[in-house]
């Protein structure tokens, strides 16, 4: 996706800002599912789930400092971003260890390609806040789509419809949220 300066009333970095923070809710509720369902059937890979649990809630503060400051207010789609992400995390752990894997994977190369091309976009419009914000959450999101990839998330055949499907919601809320 190509970020392109706004015509609307909230300028393009605001957008990116509240999409983001949006994106982090629904990272949230990807991993409270997880985890919920890692407690009873997969134990050995709650430590990891807190762990990404807790630098997406780092994230979530991180955007909503920076929103704060603008004198902004939450995404209109932050609560469709927390319901669906609750879904995919339920859904994919569900499916089990790979399935968990398949998922991180998936929504984290979307939301780091994303980054990447927010990064370009708000450096171009010299808005150093908004750039220093995103460029604060690439390297643990870059992190997490590694594990996945690293514990099979992101080649098993069985698991490419799921990944397809993740990554085709993530990339339609992004966009939705950015109109």
């Amino acid at each position: 996706m190509e970020y392109k300066d706004s015509k609307g009333l909230l300028d393009t970095p605001r957008k990116i800002l509240k999409v983001n923070h949006a994106g982090e809710f629904g990272a949230i509720n990807i991993y409270r599912s997880q985890l919920f369902i890692a407690r009873l059937f997969m134990r050995d890979l709650v430590p990891l789930l807190e762990s990404f649990l807790a630098d997406e809630k780092r994230h979530l503060q991180i955007f909503w400092d920076e929103i704060r400051s603008r004198n902004g207010i939450k995404c209109k789609s932050f609560w469709l971003c927390g319901l669906g992400g609750y879904f995919m995390g339920a859904v994919s752990a569900l499916l089990g260890r790979k399935g968990i894997m398949a998922c991180t994977w998936a929504v984290e190369s979307v939301v780091v390609n994303h980054l990447h091309t927010q990064l370009s976009y708000l450096e171009s419009k010299s808005d150093r806040a908004a750039y220093d914000t995103v460029a604060a959450i690439l390297e643990d999101e870059q992190n997490h789509r590694d594990i996945g990839s690293r514990h099979g998330g992101a080649d098993n055949i069985w698991y490419g419809p799921l990944r397809n499907a993740i990554s085709l919601f993530t990339e339609a809320v992004i966009r939705f949220g950015m109109r």
